[in-house]
């Protein structure tokens, strides 16, 4: 085989391609090549390689229209892989090497600057979270929950201390409570009586 036949055979395994269809049942794509002389090349579908596919689970299959990178066999283009997609001049990568980014098509942001030491998640919707066990949080610094149509907390107990102190609560609006009572050091509001200056015991609270 003299140098130019196998600079040909390697140039015809390694191709850079778009995705133009997509099965995402089974992780498969079809690629269009372009570097063709004549028209555009559309290739049989080729699995995209993830780094877990048995018992962990790995999903992330490239958009049509995204740029990829194809390795093909030696038998031809019916036979080969997408390794993976590629940044182009429509759609430039971030410009810090010091953040974990990801961006999706409708809006939402994932991502963590290693330099500023921060963790930012901005969701174009709901976000739900779901634990067999427990849930642990420590915070070093203070914490802000804002919610624009109201807030519901559900727990059959709920403990509230501060660390080496008492703990302060500043409420602005109204405090319904329902089927309960409000105890303090032992005393209850709905149940407890006193004596009265004028003789006699308070009722109590209605």
């Amino acid at each position: 085989m003299t140098d130019e036949q196998l600079r040909d055979i390697m140039a015809q395994m390694i191709r850079v391609g778009f995705v133009s269809a997509r099965q995402p049942e089974r992780m498969r794509v079809r690629v269009e090549l372009r570097d063709t002389p004549t028209a555009a090349l559309v290739t049989d579908w080729l699995p995209v390689l993830c780094s877990r596919a048995s018992g962990d689970l790995a999903y992330d299959l490239p958009d049509v229209g995204d740029q990829v990178l194809c390795l093909f066999l030696s038998y031809g283009l019916e036979q080969g892989f997408v390794l993976g997609a590629m940044y182009g001049k429509a759609s430039p990568p971030v410009s810090s090497g010091d953040k974990w980014h990801r961006k999706f098509s409708d809006g939402t942001v994932l991502e963590y600057d290693r330099a500023a030491h921060r963790l930012t998640a901005d969701v174009q919707g709901d976000v739900r979270l779901a634990t067999s066990g427990g849930l642990e949080a420590e915070v070093g610094g203070a914490v802000s929950i804002t919610g624009k149509a109201g807030m519901t907390l559900m727990a059959p107990s709920m403990q509230m201390g501060g660390m080496g102190g008492g703990t302060q609560a500043a409420m602005q609006g109204t405090f319904q409570l329902k089927e309960g009572d409000i105890i303090v050091e032992g005393i209850s509001f709905l149940h407890h009586v006193h004596d009265c200056p004028h003789g006699g015991q308070t009722g109590e609270p209605r």
